[in-house]
C-alpha cells in the first residue's frame, strides 16, 4: 500500500467506527486479492420431502454466527467458485456457512417455486441439530436475481426468522428490471439474456426443440466460458429458418424485447407469478436488518432497483443500510486505482450485514427450543 494512502484512510477511519471498518475491509481483501476457491464439505439437507446437497464450511475457531449464502444464476449452481471465495471469507471471520443447491436457481429457472424452496432450506437448516448445532438464527448472503428470490422468502416467513440480510445486485420490480435486461444496448454480456430467453420464449412460440439447443449452448459457452465456444457449430446444423430466428432474437433489440415481454405474459397462471415475483409489493414485510449493496454501473439489473427497494423496506424498518458503490459491476469486484476512493464505504457495507447479526450485539443468537 501506497504511504500516500495513509491520510486519505486516517481521514476516512475517523468518521467511522474502527472495527466497522476493519472487518469489512478484511471481506473484501478476502475476497478479492486472497481469494481462497476451495470448496468446504460436500454433505447433504434433510427437507420435510427428500434431501438436497449442501457445502458447509466451519470455522478454525469459536463460531460467532451461521451464514446461508445462496448462489447466483450460475452455470456451475451451488458449486460456483466465487461463492466458495465469499464463503471461505466469512468462514476466516469465524462464521460457519452453508450453501445449499436450490433446484430451480441450479437449473436457471425464473419461478416461484424458488421462493418455496428458500423457505424450504432456511426452516430445515434451523432445525437441524447436526448443521445448526449452536441453534443459531441465520444470516442470508445472496446476489443478483436470487437476492431477490431470497428476500421474497423472508417476507413470507415469520418475523425474527434470520437475523440479518445482505442483498448483492438485487433487483425489486421483476418486470421493469426484466425488460430493463432486454433492452440495454450497454451491457456487452448476452448470458442473461439468454436466461430469460430460455424461461420465457417458450409461451410466445411454443416448443422449439432447434431453437432452445441454441439457446442452452449459447448459456453454457458463456456460462463455462469454454475456450472454443461450441455455437458456431451446433448454427451450422441448424434449419436456416431456426437460425435466422435465433440471431433475430439475439440481436434485434426491439423484437427480441417485445417477443419475451409479451411471453412473459402467456404464462399460466401469470397473476400469480407477477404478484409473487414482484418484490416491491412484499418488500415492506422485511423486518430483519438488511444490507443492500449495489454497483453503481450494473448493466444486469440497474442500481435504481436497490434504492427503490431500501425505500420500500424503510417504510417499517429503520434497520437498513444501502450502498451503491462504484467498485462493483454486476456483484463482481472491480479491482483497480478507484477502490481507494469507495473501499471505507464499500467495507462499512458489507460489515454492517455481519454486524447485525444477534450475537455480536451481545444479544442471544440463538432459537430458545429450536431442535
Amino acid at each position: 500500500m501506497s504511504l500516500s494512502l495513509v491520510p486519505f484512510y486516517y481521514n476516512k477511519l475517523i468518521n467511522c467506527d474502527l472495527k466497522l471498518f476493519l472487518d469489512g475491509f478484511r471481506f473484501i481483501i478476502n475476497t478479492s486479492l486472497l481469494k481462497n476457491t476451495a470448496f468446504g464439505e460436500e454433505t447433504e439437507l434433510t427437507l420435510p420431502n427428500g434431501k438436497t446437497p449442501i457445502i458447509l464450511y466451519t470455522p478454525n475457531q469459536k463460531e460467532k454466527g451461521l451464514i446461508i449464502t445462496f448462489t447466483g444464476f450460475a452455470m456451475s449452481g451451488f458449486r460456483d467458485k466465487r461463492m466458495a471465495v465469499v464463503n471461505n471469507a466469512f468462514r476466516k471471520m469465524g462464521y460457519r456457512v452453508i450453501t445449499p443447491k436450490i433446484q430451480t436457481i441450479d437449473s436457471l429457472l425464473i419461478h416461484p417455486k424458488g421462493i418455496e424452496e428458500v423457505k424450504e432450506v432456511i426452516q430445515s437448516i434451523l432445525a437441524d441439530p447436526i448443521l445448526n448445532p449452536n441453534k443459531f438464527r441465520p444470516a442470508i448472503f445472496a446476489p443478483s436475481f436470487t437476492a431477490g428470490i431470497a428476500a421474497l422468502a423472508i417476507a413470507e416467513m415469520p418475523a425474527n426468522t434470520v437475523s440479518s440480510l445482505c442483498l448483492l445486485g438485487s433487483f425489486s420490480d421483476f418486470e421493469s428490471t426484466i425488460q430493463f435486461a432486454l433492452t440495454n444496448e450497454k451491457n456487452v454480456d448476452d448470458y442473461g439474456m439468454h436466461i430469460l430467453m430460455k424461461n420465457f420464449l417458450k409461451y410466445e412460440l411454443g416448443d422449439n426443440t432447434e431453437l432452445e439447443d441454441l439457446v442452452q449452448t449459447a448459456l453454457e459457452d458463456n456460462g463455462l466460458k469454454r475456450a472454443k465456444p461450441l455455437l458456431p457449430d451446433l448454427l451450422a446444423k441448424t434449419k436456416p429458418q431456426t437460425v435466422e430466428l435465433y440471431k433475430k432474437l439475439r440481436y434485434d433489440t426491439a423484437y427480441r424485447s417485445e417477443v419475451i415481454m409479451r411471453a412473459w405474459t402467456k404464462i399460466p397462471d401469470f397473476a400469480t407469478w407477477k404478484d409473487r415475483l414482484d418484490l416491491s409489493i412484499h418488500a415492506r414485510k422485511i423486518t430483519c436488518p438488511v444490507a443492500i449493496i449495489h454497483g453503481k454501473d450494473d448493466n444486469v439489473i440497474p442500481s435504481n432497483q436497490s434504492v427503490l427497494l431500501h425505500s420500500l423496506i424503510t417504510e417499517n424498518n429503520q434497520n437498513v443500510h444501502l450502498e451503491l458503490s462504484n467498485l462493483l459491476d454486476h456483484g463482481d469486484l472491480k479491482l483497480s486505482f478507484e477502490i481507494f476512493k469507495d473501499i471505507a464505504n464499500l467495507a462499512k457495507a458489507f460489515n454492517y450485514f455481519v454486524a447485525n447479526m444477534p450475537e455480536m450485539n451481545g444479544l442471544t443468537a440463538k432459537i430458545e427450543g429450536n431442535a
